[in-house]
């Protein structure tokens, strides 16, 4: 999949994942995105852009990516506006796919691991800090 942005229709600020999917983060990472002399971009990232999630370990091209969106909050946890966000910080991640939280669920952990990737590149790594979700997937 490649990386997209959310376009607010004209006139309407954007509204967040929060806001547009009637439910709360799944989890909290803390992330960085690589330089990219370590692989990474090398133009910096913006809020909104829909990176895919891989779990540290996995191979992109043979367990895949998923989709488990970032949003990135500041240090209060408010979501950040459109445009940049820090090379590095806080993000609450949105598993998108309701139906596979059955698959995500057992896999996300306090001090999990994982990487936000465009396509088969990784661009960011994080490491989950809270587990936010509900107990009934």
């Amino acid at each position: 999949m490649t990386s997209h942005s959310f376009e607010a229709p004209q006139g309407l600020a954007p509204a967040t994942y929060a806001q547009r999917t009637g439910r709360p983060a799944d989890f909290v990472v803390r992330y960085r995105f690589l330089s990219a002399a370590e692989g990474g971009r090398s133009t910096p990232p913006h809020q909104h852009v829909r990176w895919d999630f891989l779990y540290e370990g996995d191979d992109p091209m043979v367990d895949g990516v998923h989709m488990i969106w970032p949003e990135f909050v500041d240090a209060a946890g408010h979501v950040l506006p459109e445009g940049e966000v820090p090379a590095e910080g806080a993000a609450y991640m949105f598993v998108v796919n309701r139906e596979r939280t059955a698959f995500h669920h057992p896999r996300i952990r306090v001090s999990a691991g994982g990487f936000f990737m465009e396509e088969a590149r990784k661009v960011a790594e994080c490491e989950v800090t809270a587990i936010t979700w509900s107990p009934q997937p």
